[in-house]
């Protein structure tokens, strides 16, 4: 992989973590960040303090996605702990037709 491959596979991953620390709290979006391969070729020296750079930010995005699912895992538990409103037994619906 030439330096250009690599300089536009880091782009890539900049920008993925970059709209995930965008997103307003509890809304990052992971769903459409296509999974990728590692190249099979060693990266260029000269963009290794980019790479560095661009790990902290996957990391500081991923702190990020597990706090709003930690987050939307709370919300859930709350919800699920609010009574029903009707027995199980009884009929959800009333058929008048029929």
């Amino acid at each position: 992989m030439s330096v250009a491959e690599w300089t536009l596979m880091l782009d890539r991953l900049e920008r993925d973590a970059e709209r995930i620390l965008a997103s307003a709290p509890g809304t990052a979006d992971i769903d459409d960040i296509a999974p990728w391969m590692p190249p099979a070729t060693s990266l260029p020296p000269a963009l290794a303090d980019r790479a560095r750079q661009v790990v902290e930010l996957q990391r500081s995005a991923m702190e990020r996605t597990r706090a709003d699912l930690d987050g939307l895992k709370q919300h859930l538990g709350a919800v699920s702990r609010i009574p029903s409103t009707r027995r199980p037994e009884e009929p959800a619906y009333l058929d008048v037709d029929g």
